[in-house]
């Protein structure tokens, strides 16, 4: 690690002095490395004069994108968009040098391009539309450009790992939600009680949301106000203009932290606290706030008093940016440690809203007053059955059920951790808290799609926190062979007056949910379970399938082409209950490979639960209530609520948590949100799939074992090989999917996910997606001919690549290997957001020149559009 530390530093200060000192010459014939890793390059805004290439334009201005042509398609592939002023240059890079001709469906040129080899032509768009672009004797693969007229956000949308439903239209034509019934998608402060937003639109049949009938209302309360589901500092207000700005730490005397000196606290928005020193007397400590790694302000602090940062905000005078409390300092032998409480934190990056203004969020209108701020859509919204669409821009977004006759307002969780999903308070009913799920079902069971979950729950909110036996009332309704329980959707096994018995629903798929199984290979299910194709008969039409639980087999059965497989067993009902059934749709039996294609499954659990009336022992301190239509809970025990605490009720069905004051409570759902790996997508080889093409990633190596044809589709089968360090390989157990149209191959213990798609007969390429949960994938290359080449990488030392990072802007770069394909357009070619050409600086003729070839011991000015990374292989220089 030292040694990447050096190299890295090193690299920087020798290319800096190139700029600074025209006599200096880099070298790196004195310098050794042996590991190679990710280094941060140095960016601004826009380059100083003095390192600014005059021939090129800034970020800040128009952008310029590049479109390689190359195997007689456009690269990147997909449609793009752009904003008025960006011009986009065409570029022909065939291998085969032949010639491309360049065609526009609106007319822009009087003729078609021609572009021989390596020749390029640009257009610059100054009207918004749609724009079609297709290459001469391809005309199926089109391009569209899309030209708005608004700035482009340059980051991309967070990937969204949990969705909370949050309202919806249970009552009709109209949608309206508000902070206080609807605490999960819209700011509402239980501690405080505070927060007063409102949404409304209609949803009619053409789900399109007519202009002006979008209103989305905030009243402020203090200093503060909530936008969207977030609280907002008011720097600045009046009739006509707000400043405000996000709230990203709000805590109080009891939210402590213990730091040792010299140890930094992370705080959200690239912010930090360090406690540099104490003095003798232990009576004050010298603190140091940072903002990305950057040291913004330090100062002695005396027990007992604020460290405060301020500075202005644009309002009249400046704004506490973050204060909070220094507790305690103690000095020990070997340890000083100082705590500190009571951080708040706003971000530095504010939000003007000026009436109306129609730039903040293109398609809605702001209207401003002395005491709120509504937003009105100015244009109609277009919503889709079956998706979600953010909403003013990205505060609110709206999901549409299949059918098109229901939409719930949600909000995305796109970072692991921890939540409390708050439902019902009684903040709007007084003493009494009760929620259903058609009003609450970001905590009690509701389909969205089917319109159904039927869960209430009622109970009394007194002063003194406690509830009286028999005055919490559960209460659930079942529909068709199903029923909610707890928020969740169970079946029902056996039902009557006096007795339920009832199972957890673990998979309840339909026919779009496609699983392609290769016969030995396993599908691994909730609860246990998995399904094996053991073999399929010669004529492809019958295949042997077995389930298995906690590893042991459970059945196995003959299935013929578009039949079921069903396994039933007794689960306390007056005949056996269907545990899990699949449809078996195709069989295929292949030249190296025999495939099966299942869908339409339904799993439940086999642990039932045996609810019956009276009984008080399920769950301590709860008497149980069947009726032939309904099940119900009664607390037979008083409930004993505190002050600032989450409880616990009916075991662990649902939990009610109780602020500080202890005036307010509210029904909460605990949501545990796992980290996701982001897929990185590489084209691995450009031209025709064959079977033995092999593809190189880290120490995996992927094989195209079979490729067959599949209603009327070409399907490459992939397998899985971990590489050794002798270049001896051993094949990896995975399963198979059919996702989207996409073949997926997962390795079981979850390392990694090979993700092929377009496998149609006239693909010329194949994408892979790898997820990867451990390592980072850096390394690809394509080998040809087979797994056997795999020995060929894995010889001698690994392979290597290089992460190169570049900020918006103009960056300062270098690489510590050498390219095994040096050329810029190999390396930068396939980034949209690299704008080629590439600089560098010569010290003799003090002026920079375009370059071809990216050079080991050598400095580069690289303009990126948007935040991005660069990877490329190469062979490290060890002196």
């Amino acid at each position: 690690m030292n040694k990447k530390i050096t190299l890295s530093t090193l690299f920087f200060f020798l290319v800096l002095t190139i700029l600074t000192v025209p006599a200096l010459a880099i070298s790196y014939a004195e310098t050794e490395t042996v590991d190679v890793g990710t280094a941060t390059s140095i960016a601004t805004a826009q380059p100083t004069e003095e390192a600014t290439p005059t021939v090129t334009p800034t970020p800040t201005e128009t952008q310029e994108y590049l479109i390689r042509i190359g195997n007689y398609m456009f690269i990147p592939v997909g449609d793009k968009v752009i904003k008025v002023g960006d011009t986009v240059k065409w570029r022909n890079f065939e291998d085969t040098k032949q010639s491309r001709y360049l065609v526009n469906e609106n007319g822009i040129w009087e003729e078609e391009q021609y572009l021989p080899y390596m020749r390029s032509v640009s257009y610059t768009f100054n009207e918004t539309g749609v724009y079609t672009f297709y290459l001469k004797g391809r005309d199926e693969k089109k391009m569209n450009i899309t030209v708005v007229s608004v700035p482009i956000s340059s980051p991309a949308q967070p990937l969204t790992l949990y969705e909370v439903l949050g309202a919806i239209n249970a009552t009709g034509t109209t949608f309206k939600a508000t902070s206080i019934d609807n605490p999960a998608v819209l700011y509402y402060d239980l501690e405080d009680r505070d927060g007063y937003g409102s949404i409304t639109f209609p949803l009619y049949d053409n789900l399109s949301i007519p202009y002006g009938k979008l209103n989305y209302t905030t009243i402020p309360w203090g200093n503060y106000i909530g936008w969207g589901g977030s609280k907002y500092a008011v720097i600045y207000s009046s009739s006509s203009e707000w400043i405000i700005t996000k709230k990203l730490v709000d805590e109080d005397q009891d939210d402590d932290y213990l730091l040792r000196v010299g140890e930094s606290l992370f705080l959200p928005g690239g912010w930090s606290i360090k406690p540099l020193e104490i003095d003798v007397n232990e009576s004050e400590a010298c603190m140091s706030i940072s903002k990305d790694g950057v040291e913004v302000d330090s100062k002695f602090v005396t027990l007992g008093v604020y460290f405060i940062n301020a500075t202005y905000l644009g309002g009249p005078q400046e704004s506490e940016i973050m204060n909070f409390t220094v507790e305690t300092v103690f000095a020990g032998f070997n340890t000083n440690l100082v705590k500190i409480n009571n951080i708040d934190l706003i971000s530095k990056d504010i939000l003007e809203i000026k009436n109306n203004d129609t730039n903040l969020y293109d398609g809605y209108v702001i209207k401003t007053s002395n005491n709120q701020i509504n937003i009105l859509n100015d244009i109609d919204i277009p919503l889709s059955k079956g998706n979600a669409k953010n909403i003013i821009s990205d505060l609110f977004s709206v999901r549409v059920n299949e059918a098109g006759d229901m939409a719930g307002l949600i909000k995305k969780i796109t970072e692991p951790g921890i939540y409390d999903i708050v439902g019902a308070t009684n903040a709007s009913t007084g003493t009494m808290l009760k929620a259903m799920s058609a009003d609450n079902p970001a905590v009690l069971y509701y389909d969205l799609e089917d319109k159904v979950g039927y869960e209430s729950i009622g109970l009394p909110f007194y002063s003194n926190l406690s509830v009286p036996v028999g005055e919490m009332n559960y209460t659930t309704i079942p529909w068709g062979q199903n029923i909610a329980w707890g928020s969740s959707k169970y079946a029902v096994v056996y039902s009557t007056a006096s007795e339920w018995i009832i199972t957890k629903k673990l998979i309840d798929e339909d026919s779009n949910d496609d699983y392609f199984l290769r016969v030995g290979n396993t599908l691994v299910l909730p609860g246990g379970w998995s399904i094996t194709a053991l073999e399929i008969d010669v004529d492809g039409s019958e295949v042997w399938m077995s389930i298995s639980k906690d590893d042991e087999e459970v059945d196995n059965e003959v299935v013929t082409e578009g039949g079921y497989f069903i396994y039933k067993t007794d689960l306390g009902g007056p005949q056996e209950s269907e545990v899990m059934n699949f449809t078996v749709e195709t069989v295929f039996a292949g030249m190296n490979c025999n495939i099966v294609k299942i869908n339409n499954m339904d799993l439940i659990s086999t642990d039932v639960l045996d609810l019956v009336n009276n009984d008080a022992t399920l769950y301590d301190g709860y008497i149980v209530k069947t009726y032939p239509d309904q099940l119900s809970l009664i607390n037979n025990d008083d409930i004993e609520l505190s002050k600032g605490n989450v409880i616990n009720i009916i075991g662990d069905l649902f939990a009610l948590k109780v602020n500080e004051a202890g005036n307010l409570g509210a029904l909460v759902k605990e949501v545990e949100v796992d980290e996701y790996v982001p897929l990185i997508k590489y084209i691995l080889k450009d031209g025709k799939i064959l079977e033995g093409d092999g593809y190189q990633i880290n120490n995996y190596f992927v094989e195209v074992s079979d490729i067959i044809l599949f209603s009327g589709d070409l399907m490459p089968e992939v397998t899985i090989y971990q590489l050794n360090s002798d270049g001896s390989y051993d094949e990896l157990t995975t399963s198979t999917t059919l996702v989207d149209d996409k073949r997926r191959v997962k390795y079981q213990n979850g390392l990694i996910e090979i993700l092929v798609q377009e496998k149609n007969l006239t693909s010329q390429y194949t994408i892979v997606d790898i997820t990867a949960s451990g390592f980072t994938v850096e390394y690809k290359k394509y080998v040809s001919g087979g797994v056997s080449n795999a020995q060929y990488y894995t010889s001698g030392h690994s392979p290597y690549s290089y992460t190169m990072t570049l900020l918006q802007g103009w960056n300062l770069v270098s690489t510590p290997i050498i390219p095994d394909y040096p050329d810029v357009d190999t390396i930068f070619g396939s980034n949209e957001d690299v704008l080629i050409p590439v600089y560098t600086w010569s010290t003799t003729n003090k002026q920079y020149y375009e370059v071809s070839e990216i050079e080991l011991g050598k400095g580069y000015w690289v303009l990126a559009l948007n935040d991005t990374q660069v990877i490329f292989s190469g062979t490290p220089y060890f002196g």
